[in-house]
């Protein structure tokens, strides 16, 4: 009767393992960029800054850093408590790390996002899947690191940095800013990485059903010794044995979680030392050339989940697919090549052949955007997911719904951060030192009015397009003294304008500015759909209106604006290509608005129904998650 009894289990395990995930959520939160507010430095130099309310004295980097970043640095200690707060109050057990979960793989931080991931796991019964992203680890075998801009009591800055970094040898440390010299803030490698988080994910966990890695399905062998593949240098002189730390869990009979390492730092030998290429603008354009053998994995996973009858989402740091609706060839047109990012970007031949593995589902981040984008073959269809930041404008993160076969993708937003205004003081310090001394950094402190996070990441991502975005990025023919002047006024400069706009359209092209414009570009351009409750209403009419006005012509490329300009006076040709820039900048501001899938979509697994594969949520119930 035991004997019977032990067959009967056996059978029942074995139709739960093999059948799709029923019911079950999962949280993804890329790009947290985690920064421990509380790291201790070791050192009796620096121990922070007192503030009321806070528990201890906080190691926090200074605003005028913040606001050249396309992170916030500080703010993302409390939106990471609170997003978490939020998945424990929807019962969500399974949370995903799509890699760049602390600043730079920092051993500080890295200490202190275990400690807080600890605290949700025993509390709440959560559990953590990480990958790497291209900030951690920034160097595959860790390097010297540092910041110099961490902020002291009197607002001023210090530098903090590694023993073996250069500011902190005794040459140096003479000559350089007041600076602290701490390992706790030096780049950790895999190893380090793979040290502090094994039980997120990276190595086999009992309560797997299924844990197995590219290199083997032996658990015994999870640690990094088993995991490498051969990495050469372009011209293939220079190779080394690279950690990659992809794997393949089973968290609950029926779920597979496919982590995908997309990481490729191409080596190169310098005066007799190895030294490697970020990550950063890799991604999936040189795993096709560097990590074959994922594709292989991919394929072969892609084939048994099928076979098993597995839901199978995979997730990792870098896009596989555009994340432009489709524009990067008019913003290079217009912006340059390398501008917006666009070397981020996969070929649109890379994600053809992604989608041919079969993959039907891949959560991303890295771009800290909100898109949605669908890359269909003949055999398959690959939806790629750029799940926003937490630590940007947006906040937000992806909540995927499993049921059968069917999975539901929600962004839920973070607009409420408990203590999120909590470091202000400090920065208010900070403000007033550098107003004091007349200091080029000196920025508007409008930002500490924000009366809620959302409001927050927002100013943020509106200084960081006027002090960095615009002059870094917007041609040259926009003058920045030009950023405050109405869109009428500017229409009045342009050759082709007749003075023939009603009162009402007059009225609407008076009250919005071209910083109006630049900022409402990048709002959209980050946050998708979910930017446009924050453009007023007055601003989009006025867009439309503008474009009205302008010239309607075929979308030039640079050459053929400067012909076609050439031929006028100086004043009137620099005019020319204003109007010509504006122009194709409204034409993909009003693209960047098309994407039907970047705040809710539903994904269909079933093969039989690959051409049906993708379909639009509704939005308005999905907002009431």
């Amino acid at each position: 009767m035991k004997a019977f009894l032990a067959v009967l289990l056996s059978l029942f395990c074995q139709s739960l393992s093999a059948r799709n995930a029923q019911n079950v959520d999962i949280a993804f939160l890329p790009d947290v960029h985690f920064h421990d507010i509380y790291a201790d430095f070791n050192s009796t130099a620096f121990q922070g800054i007192k503030l009321a309310g806070l528990n201890k004295p906080v190691g926090i980097r200074s605003m005028a850093a913040q606001l050249h970043s396309t992170r916030l640095f500080n703010e993302n200690y409390f939106a990471l408590i609170s997003a978490l707060d939020d998945i424990a109050s929807r019962g969500i057990k399974f949370v995903a790390l799509p890699g760049d979960f602390t600043d730079d793989g920092q051993p500080a931080h890295l200490q202190g996002l275990k400690t807080l991931l600890k605290e949700y796991e025993k509390k709440h019964g959560m559990r953590f899947f990480a990958i790497p992203g291209n900030h951690d680890p920034v160097s595959p075998f860790g390097k010297a690191g540092g910041k110099s801009d961490f902020l002291t009591a009197t607002g001023t800055e210090i530098g903090v940095f590694s023993l073996e970094h250069k500011n902190c040898q005794p040459t140096m440390r003479r000559k350089t800013t007041p600076t602290i010299c701490s390992e706790a803030i030096k780049h950790a490698g895999y190893a380090d990485i793979m040290a502090q988080l094994p039980s997120f994910g990276l190595t086999p966990d009992p309560r797997d059903v299924l844990w197995e890695t590219p290199f083997s399905k032996d658990r015994s062998k999870s640690s990094l010794t088993f995991r490498h593949y051969k990495q050469c240098s372009s011209d293939k002189k220079t190779c080394v044995s690279m950690p990659d730390t992809s794997y393949l869990v089973e968290p609950t009979p029926g779920l597979w979680l496919l982590a995908i390492d997309a990481n490729v730092y191409m080596p190169s030998l310098v005066s007799s030392e190895v030294h490697f290429q970020g990550s950063g603008n890799a991604g999936y354009n040189k795993i096709l050339t560097e990590k074959p053998f994922l594709l292989t994995w991919i394929k072969e996973i892609v084939a048994r989940a099928k076979v098993e009858n597995k839901t199978l989402i995979a997730f990792s740091h870098f896009p596989m697919a555009e994340f432009y609706e489709q524009q990067s060839p008019a913003i290079r047109d217009v912006f340059g090549h390398e501008a917006f990012q666009l070397t981020r970007e996969p070929l649109s031949s890379t994600s053809d052949v992604l989608a041919k593995t079969g993959l039907r589902l891949h959560i991303a981040g890295h771009m800290h955007m909100n898109d949605t984008s669908v890359t269909r073959t003949p055999e398959n269809v690959l939806v790629n997911v750029q799940a926003p930041s937490i630590a940007a404008y947006r906040p937000a993160y992806k909540l995927v719904s499993v049921h059968n076969d069917v999975a539901q993708i929600n962004t839920i937003k973070l607009d409420e951060v408990s203590h999120f205004n909590a470091l202000f003081p400090a920065y208010l310090v900070e403000h007033q030192y550098l107003t004091a001394t007349h200091s080029k950094a000196v920025w508007d402190d409008n930002i500490l009015h924000a009366r809620n996070y959302h409001e927050f990441a927002k100013a943020h991502l509106l200084a960081l397009a006027r002090m960095r975005f615009f002059p870094t990025e917007w041609s040259k023919v926009f003058k920045s003294e030009l950023l405050d002047t109405s869109l009428f006024n500017l229409l009045q400069k342009l050759p082709t304008y007749t003075d023939t706009l009603p009162s009402k359209d007059l009225q609407l092209l008076k009250s919005t500015t071209l910083m109006d414009f630049v900022g409402d570009f990048y709002m959209l351009r980050n946050a998708g759909s979910l930017a446009l409750l924050d453009i007023p209403q007055s601003h989009q009419l006025a867009y439309i209106e503008l474009a009205k006005q302008l010239r309607n012509r075929n979308r030039l490329t640079n050459q053929e604006i400067d012909a076609a300009c050439s031929n006028l006076n100086k004043k009137d040709a620099t005019w020319c290509l204003v109007e010509n820039a504006l122009t194709q900048t409204l034409s993909i501001f009003q693209q960047l608005n098309q994407d039907k899938y970047d705040e809710c979509v539903v994904v269909k697994f079933d093969t039989r129904n690959a051409a049906n594969a993708v379909e639009q949520c509704d939005v308005a119930s999905a907002r009431n998650q």
